[in-house]
């Protein structure tokens, strides 16, 4: 067999690094022996070339709005797939790979056009719904965008790109169910979830003073995006019957997207105040701060069929902290919540239901206390990237003996 390093490409559409799953992924096939490297599509002043944890960057860099429009006309005029195939091919020149890795549906595309011209396999890495999150996303579902994103044509483009894919990977097992109800083989199919790197996390500083500063008699924090199918307004909503109860309760939102101004101006319409705090985009290893200053931790997803078939890393950050978690019935947090008994479900959207839950933890302590170590314990045991991680490598290690049994 030979000793040269299976050789992975990695295609992303944003700046690199930062983000959490890609750098687990390519950190864990480092250290199992592939050799990596990413091709990342973005605006970024940093060098054109660049080592990061083991992994060859390579920055394609275009402005974040010629960018932005060409990965909403992937299905209707492809300018990104013949671009993107263009710089595979022209990396591949220069130094070769045995594989293609795209991150999300609208890379997939450009990975198959240029995979199988170079007669490469092309593993889809499938973050999230796309279909249905482009149904949801502000900038896709709001003028001038949604004159340009086809949703008919793109649930065609992506029936075909998963058949047309050697491997899928997606994050969570309902995800998986639907790609397999798609008519896609188990087989071909990896689950991969957004778990915690447990190495990482423990290795970020506690800043006692952030976690002083945000206490209160009942402290909810939430960390994430801020967009539509968040479902932030709801929580927004929810602090007036709270504050009713508890004058000195506190939101603490802490993440950044488009929907926050709106979101900002809800707060203020309904008089909150000082009681809600929107803290902005924070480093990873600031979370864990305000992780540290919450009685309850939030994931109060929309319930639609892009939130059933995805996991944020959020929910294993908050279970790892020993902290209960309210998260909404969308399908793969209840489950999750409920097996685990690590903290209450309540109806999407219901802003009623989720401040009787929130008062309800904070008058419990005790049984906060059991949920958290219970979401705790199921982290340690279960959802941790150095457990979950294994499915991806092995799915390379079978490329790779794939590739040695037939050169």
């Amino acid at each position: 067999m030979s000793n040269t390093p299976f050789r992975i490409l990695m295609v992303l559409d944003h700046a690199y690094p930062p983000d959490v799953r890609v750098e687990n992924e390519a950190r864990s096939l480092v250290e199992a022996g592939f050799d990596v490297s990413l091709l990342a599509l973005a605006p970024d002043d940093r060098p054109d070339v660049e080592n990061h944890q083991g992994t060859t960057v390579y920055r394609a860099k275009l402005p974040k709005k010629v960018r932005n429009v060409m990965r909403g006309l992937v299905s209707t005029v492809p300018a990104m797939d013949f671009y993107l195939a263009w710089r595979i091919q022209q990396r591949y020149t220069q130094q070769p790979f045995d594989a293609i890795h795209a991150h999300d549906l609208y890379l997939v595309g450009t990975a198959l056009r240029a995979g199988r011209k170079l007669g490469l396999p092309v593993v889809a890495d499938l973050h999230e719904n796309w279909v249905e999150g482009i149904k949801h996303y502000a900038w896709s579902s709001r003028y001038p965008g949604k004159l340009v994103v086809n949703i008919p044509r793109w649930e065609r483009t992506e029936r075909r790109w998963i058949h047309a894919a050697d491997q899928l990977v997606v994050v969570i097992e309902e995800a998986a169910d639907r790609y397999a109800e798609m008519g896609v083989p188990r087989e071909r199919i990896t689950v991969v979830p957004n778990t915690i790197k447990l190495e990482t996390f423990r290795g970020f500083e506690m800043e006692e003073g952030l976690v002083e500063d945000l206490r209160s008699p009942l402290t909810l924090v939430y960390t994430g995006g801020i967009d539509a199918h968040r479902g932030l307004e709801t929580v927004v909503d929810a602090m007036p019957a709270i504050l009713r109860e508890e004058p000195s309760a506190l939101l603490v939102i802490v993440g950044d997207g488009r929907t926050r101004e709106e979101l900002v101006a809800r707060a203020t319409g309904l008089g909150l105040g000082g009681r809600v705090r929107f803290e902005g985009w924070q480093p990873q290893a600031r979370l864990k701060s305000y992780i540290a200053a919450a009685d309850i931790c939030l994931v109060p997803h929309l319930k639609t069929v892009h939130t059933d078939a995805t996991i944020p890393h959020k929910l294993f950050h908050y279970m790892f902290m020993s902290r209960p978690v309210i998260v909404t019935n969308c399908r793969p947090l209840e489950r999750i919540v409920t097996v685990e008994q690590s903290g209450l479900v309540v109806p999407s959207g219901d802003a009623a239901s989720l401040a009787a839950a929130a008062l309800r933890l904070g008058a419990d302590p005790e049984g906060c206390a059991a949920m958290g170590e219970r979401g705790r314990r199921a982290v340690l045991e279960r959802y941790h990237w150095e457990a979950t991680a294994a499915g991806l490598v092995d799915l390379y290690r079978d490329l790779a003996h794939s590739a040695f049994q037939s050169s």
